[in-house]
This record gives structure tokens, C-alpha cells and sequence, in this order.
């Protein structure tokens, strides 16, 4: 039976942006950040609980049909979570990729349902009892709680009934996938060479030669830098830049010149008043029955002296509290459904209500403790009461102030605008387009057609949710060729790091071949330019003892004979080059690493999954009618 109002928590939240962010994240990233938030929900995740009638169909199945409602249960919830992770990344542009990802995911569902429908895979209730014992939200201090389950699932609208009904199913349809893991198998010898190489460790030591420590032992010939500008010249512009005026209209501003009064203060307090109160809760113990004759029997037994708490157990049908003696814990307002809650903060402490009828049935309703509201007094609240009252009206006088500026600026100049509203114009530094001195909305609103090439007020542009400008182009500097004598500085610098790149790659080589040839040239080399080794040490391929680029560099080099080393010059990236000397390589004892091979089966089975669910998508008539999302 459902007690509590539908997801209630879920409603509470279901507040979106209020305006489009210009600042996007899209392309691949974009995909990416969907793919790895669009996830279920952690305990009510599934589109069952809220399907109704609905008479759009967004998608079909091989006739079986996907409401938008459906869809919508769905895509929702999900475009929430991704709206306060994102913040003001959050664009339009993801609303096609989530509802994109979100139909695909209920498609798959509806394939997978028909597909164990076909197989006549079943659930057995100890499956699904060991399920939900072991998920932590049902858990208190690490063991499952009877109490705590059915209480979570109260607060959230469900008996335990109507959740185990819904788990089943999922638990049924996720057989698939489970039985391709069992079915799975990596052989004893395959498993045993991947973990000697995974585990594999090495021992090595290096030399780090950085190009930095080399500058001074290269010169770059005056020439090769005139002709390194002669021929790159497109690359050496100074880009367009333009000074901007603006007028900034902010919360922050607009609160300084507020005044508070104790009278207006107070006033506010007491409109306010449930914002600085604590709701009253009651604790009550219920029995629900069908009949209003049955709720008569259980009264007459009460009244006899009959234990409430056994009868309960023996008459309620409520299966969410009648093994906890029909106990509903402590609970506020709008919570229960209207009857009930209307007859229960109506009764006295330890009273017994008569028959109470509801859309469940019939309830006999025992309250056992009341918890009074409090409300903290002014002068306890004071400080917060100033806060919040000079931001209420800072609020109000932004938005009221926002559609002046906006009619304003639209009629007037700049000039005008700032006597009108007595707003200071502010100048900006000359910027290119490309600046991240200024936020992205800003700058490009500076470059836009309207602002540089027609000279005109913007629009008002809401840089956040408390700060507003309107900007005018000031002065712009084309775009022009830097000469010669303003880059040579910055090219003779680019070509000396080049040089002295080659050089210590060059070094390097050197010595790892007079190591390799066995001669006594690489330690004249070591000493002429001051190098020597690092400590000889073990790594693993996640050791943290060099860089991860040398590690790589190291797991790249072949296993050394016995007795012998491995040697290699390497670069590494633009600045850097290294030697390194390989000398051993060794596995630890095999011990099965469980967790290596289960690796290994869920990577196997979610290959097969994949073809499976592939295949079915191809068999099936799908049909999604994207302009009804």
C-alpha cells in the first residue's frame, strides 16, 4: 500500500535552469558527460514506478509501446542530476544527447523484458531477498535493517510489496547478462600469462637529461631566425582588439544601499515566521483493514484490552508495518495521505482514533507521541532576518531595475542610460577574442555583429544569476603583421629550446650506445656534461619511483638476457630525453588472483551482452517518433 506521497523528495527538487548558458560543452565531451552521469536512479531508478495513461507514444517495440509519459519519468530526473553537476556548462545542446540516451536505454529495457519473457527466466524470492539485503542503503551499521528498509520505502510512497514486485522483474530481466557470466570462462594457462605480466616488475635505473640545462651550449645563427619569420610570417599576428564601456547592474551593488529598520525587519519576521519554525511530528502505530465492519471488530478488541500491537500483526494488510506492529515512526505535515494525516494531528498524545477511511481502507490510528513545533524568536534570528531580508529586496529591485536597463539601453546611448539610472560606465583593457581575462558570455557579446561592426548598445547580458551589463564598443585596433623586430626575441627562443633539444637527444643516444658497444665512452660523456644515474630500483606498472612517461618507456623494452642489460635513449615529450638500463625482470609467485579473472569474465560477458542486445535491436521493429521527445 502507498503511504507516503508519490517520490516526494523527487518533486521537491524538480527545479530547472532558468536561463541558456552560453558557455558550452559539446562534441565528444559532451557524450561523454552524459554517458557517465546518465545512470538509474540509486533505489527507484525504474521507468515502472511512474507510468500512467498517456495517449502520445514516443516509441514502439514490436507494438509494445512507450508512452511519453513513460519517457519522460525518465528523461526528467536524469536532465536534473546533469543540470546541477554541469551548472552553467548545462546547454540545450545536451537535451538531444540525454533524451537521445535516455529512449535507448528504455528500448533496450522493453528488449530485454521480452527477450527473458521468451526464455521463461524466473526470480526466486531468496535471489531477491539476498539483493536487497545486501544494498547499503537498507544497511545499519553494516547489517540489513528490517526497520530501516521498510521505512526508507514509506517515505518514498511504496509497500514493500509493490518494491519487490518492481525488483523482481528487473532482477528477471538482468538474467541474461548473469548467465553469459556464468557461462563465461578464461582458461588456467591464459589467466596465468596475463597476471605474470600485469604483475611483472623491473628493475632499471636512468638518466634524465633536460633541455633546459642546455641552452647556454647552443647558439641559434641570426639568419635561421630572419628566415624562421619569413617563412612562418602568418603565424606572427597581433589579432584584432577592441576597449569596451560598460554598465554593470549586480545584487552585491544594489544591497549596499539598502536600509533596514527594525520595524520592516520585524514585519518580515513574521511573514517569514516558517522559515525560522520546526515542524510538529507525531508517532502513531496504525492497523489498516478493508471493510469499515472489519475496522469495528478491531476497535471492540482494542477496547476489551486487546494488545495493539498484536492485533496489528494479526488483522493490518498494510505488509510496509504490520510486522513492526503497524509502527509509521515520528512524521510531519503532508506526508500521509489527507485523512490520515487530518485525524492524526487532530488527537491527543496516547488516544485511539475510530475508523478512518482512505483510499487504502479502513485505518485505527494509535498515537503514541506528539512533538510540538517551535519557532525561534526574533531577536535569536536577527542577524539572519537582516541577511535574507536585504536579499529579498535586493532581488526584487534587480529585476525591476534589469527591465529598465533593458528598455534603456535599447533606446538610448550609453551615456544616457548611465545619468538615467546613476550606474557608473566602466572601460575595459584593449582584449583579443581569444582573452580569458573577461567571462565567455561577456567577450563574446563584445564581438558580436551588433557590438563591433554596427557600434550599438548589447542587450542586457546576465553574466550570472546576480550580475547584469549592457556593453558598447569604446575603440577597436585591427588586426595586424607583427614586424620582425617584435618576434625575434620570442623566435630565437623557440629555436635555441629546439637546438638544445636535438642536442640532449643526441647525448643520450650517444651514451646508450657506447653502453650497448661495451666501450668506456659513455661515462666520459656522463662526466664531460655531469650526469649520472638515478638509484637502481623495482617498479611495477604502477609505480610511482620515476614518471609515468619513463615507466611506459621502461614496459616498453624487451626482456634482457641473462646476465645482461637493456639499454635505450629515449625522448621524452619536447624538453627531455632519458637512458635507461634495464637489468632484470621478474614475476612474483603465482598466487589466482580472483580478482584478475573476474575481471576477465565481466569483460567477456559484456562483449557477449552487447551482440546479444545488437542483435535483438536488429530483429525488432523499433520505431521512434523523436519529434514527440
Amino acid at each position: 500500500m502507498k503511504w507516503f506521497w508519490l517520490i516526494r523528495s523527487i518533486a521537491i527538487n524538480n527545479t530547472i535552469m532558468l536561463s541558456s548558458i552560453r558557455n558550452k560543452t559539446k562534441g565528444w565531451l559532451a557524450y561523454l558527460i552524459v554517458g557517465l552521469i546518465t545512470v538509474p536512479f540509486a533505489l527507484f531508478g525504474i521507468n515502472e514506478y511512474f507510468t500512467g495513461a498517456s495517449n502520445v507514444i514516443v516509441a514502439s517495440i514490436d507494438g509494445d509501446e512507450i508512452s511519453k509519459e513513460a519517457f519522460l519519468s525518465e528523461f526528467n530526473p536524469q536532465k536534473r542530476r546533469l543540470q546541477q553537476r554541469l551548472s552553467e556548462r548545462y546547454d540545450t545542446e545536451f537535451d538531444s544527447i540525454l533524451k537521445q540516451s535516455v529512449i535507448n536505454d528504455m528500448i533496450n529495457k522493453r528488449l530485454l523484458g521480452q527477450f527473458s519473457n521468451d526464455l521463461d527466466y524466473a526470480t526466486t524470492n531468496s535471489e531477491l531477498q539476498a539483493l536487497i539485503q545486501s544494498n547499503n542503503l537498507f544497511q545499519t551499521d553494516g547489517r540489513f535493517s528490517i526497520e530501516g528498509y521498510q521505512k526508507l520505502l514509506r517515505l518514498n510512497g511504496y509497500s514493500t510489496a509493490e518494491y519487490e514486485a518492481i525488483k523482481l522483474k528487473e532482477l528477471t530481466q538482468s538474467q541474461i547478462k548473469y548467465n553469459l557470466l556464468d557461462s563465461a570462462f578464461v582458461t588456467s594457462s591464459a589467466l596465468k600469462k596475463l597476471q605474470a605480466l600485469n604483475e611483472q616488475q623491473r628493475e632499471f635505473n636512468y638518466i634524465q637529461i633536460d633541455a633546459d640545462s642546455y641552452l647556454d651550449k647552443v647558439k641559434v645563427d641570426a639568419k635561421s631566425v630572419e628566415g624562421f619569420y619569413n617563412n612562418q610570417k602568418e603565424s606572427f599576428f597581433d589579432p584584432q582588439k577592441i576597449k569596451i564601456d560598460f554598465i554593470e547592474l549586480s545584487l552585491e551593488k544594489i544591497a549596499k544601499n539598502i536600509e533596514v529598520n527594525d520595524d520592516d525587519l520585524f514585519n518580515f519576521y513574521e511573514d517569514e515566521k516558517e522559515r525560522f519554525s520546526t515542524e510538529g511530528e507525531r508517532k502513531a502505530q496504525h492497523i489498516l483493514v478493508e471493510t469499515k465492519e472489519q475496522a469495528q471488530t478491531v476497535i471492540e478488541l482494542i477496547n476489551k484490552g486487546g494488545d495493539f500491537s498484536k492485533l496489528a500483526k494479526e488483522y493490518s494488510i498494510d505488509t510496509g508495518s504490520k510486522d513492526d506492529a503497524g509502527d509509521l515512526g515520528f512524521f510531519t505535515k503532508g506526508v500521509m495521505v489527507p485523512e490520515f494525516e487530518e485525524k492524526v494531528f487532530s488527537m491527543q498524545e496516547g488516544s485511539l482514533s475510530g475508523a478512518v477511511k482512505s483510499e487504502f481502507g479502513y485505518h485505527i490510528i494509535k498515537l503514541n507521541q506528539i512533538k510540538l513545533g517551535s519557532i525561534k524568536s526574533f531577536d535569536s534570528v536577527r542577524s539572519e532576518l537582516t541577511k535574507l531580508y536585504t536579499q529579498t529586496l535586493s532581488q526584487k529591485s534587480l529585476y525591476n531595475l534589469t527591465d529598465q536597463l533593458a528598455n534603456l539601453a535599447y533606446e538610448v546611448s550609453l551615456d544616457e542610460v548611465s545619468d538615467q539610472m546613476n550606474l557608473a560606465i566602466n572601460t575595459t583593457q584593449f582584449f583579443a577574442k581569444n582573452t580569458t581575462d573577461y567571462e565567455q558570455k561577456f567577450v563574446d557579446v563584445a564581438f558580436s555583429d551588433v557590438v563591433l561592426n554596427k557600434g550599438e548598445n548589447s542587450e542586457v547580458i546576465e553574466l550570472s544569476k546576480d550580475k547584469f551589463v549592457v556593453v558598447r564598443l569604446k575603440e577597436k585596433l585591427a588586426k595586424r603583421q607583427k614586424s620582425f623586430d617584435e618576434v625575434k626575441g620570442e623566435i630565437n627562443k623557440h629555436l635555441t629550446t629546439l637546438l638544445a633539444k636535438t642536442f640532449v637527444d643526441k647525448i643520450a643516444k650517444d651514451i646508450a650506445t657506447s653502453l650497448i658497444n661495451n666501450d668506456d665512452s659513455a661515462n666520459k660523456l656522463m662526466d664531460k656534461n655531469k650526469l649520472k644515474w638515478s638509484d637502481s630500483v623495482w617498479a611495477k606498472r604502477d609505480s610511482k619511483t620515476a614518471s609515468v612517461a619513463i615507466i611506459n618507456k621502461l614496459f616498453a623494452l624487451p626482456k634482457p638476457s641473462e646476465g645482461q642489460s637493456v639499454y635505450s635513449a629515449q625522448g621524452l615529450g619536447k624538453r627531455s630525453a632519458v637512458v635507461i638500463q634495464l637489468s632484470t625482470v621478474k614475476a612474483p609467485d603465482y598466487k589466482p588472483n580472483k580478482g584478475l579473472e573476474r575481471s576477465l569474465l565481466s569483460f567477456e560477458s559484456n562483449e557477449m551482452f552487447a551482440g546479444i542486445l545488437k542483435t535483438l535491436r536488429s530483429n525488432a521493429e523499433i520505431k521512434v517518433f523523436a519529434d514527440r521527445l
